[in-house]
């Protein structure tokens, strides 16, 4: 019982934490990096600046899509929480680790569903490159971030999963 009470607290903290994170950032940036010059954080690595996403990922289509494009995006990012919240209620009885990813895409998802609302585009303001060799134009944010560490986590999991099973098959 304790067990699954902290289990419980640990998916809260990390919703409400990681929705709390993402949105403090935002307004952080928006309210400090806003029609300001880039900041480098680690040189020739991060730098932060402020850039309104009003496309897709990595701001793809940005300022090109027309109206029915733009809500069908908001129409896919509900039916995708949606579908994340059935997915961890019906598997709310397996593992944490297990349930990580997938809050952690939910978070990212409802971050970046908020924005529309609240500024009329996401914001974007994280900027990782490698000096010259590796400079995509793209930004991204917190909620991003999310949604990456949940990937990866993922990948992992399933990396993890599969060598298991071949050392079972090969023990």
């Amino acid at each position: 019982m304790r067990r699954q009470l902290m289990k419980y607290a640990a998916i809260l903290l990390v919703t409400l934490g990681g929705c709390s994170a993402d949105f403090h950032s935002k307004s952080w940036a928006k309210d400090n990096l806003e029609n300001k010059p880039t900041i480098t954080v680690v040189k020739n690595f991060i730098d932060l600046g402020f850039t309104e996403n009003r496309g897709v990922i990595f701001g793809i289509l940005n300022g090109k899509m027309p109206q029915c494009a733009r809500i069908t995006a908001v129409v896919f990012r509900v039916l995708i929480l949606i579908a994340l919240a059935l997915f961890i209620g019906i598997n709310r009885k397996k593992s944490f680790l297990f349930l990580l990813p997938f809050l952690l895409f939910w978070v990212g998802a409802a971050g970046n569903l908020i924005d529309p609302f609240v500024y009329g585009y996401v914001v974007d303001f994280i900027h990782i490159h490698m000096g010259n060799v590796l400079d995509w134009p793209f930004y991204f944010n917190m909620a991003d971030a999310f949604i990456t560490m949940g990937m990866l986590l993922l990948l992992l999991h399933r990396e993890e999963s599969a060598f298991g099973n071949l050392k079972r098959v090969h023990a």
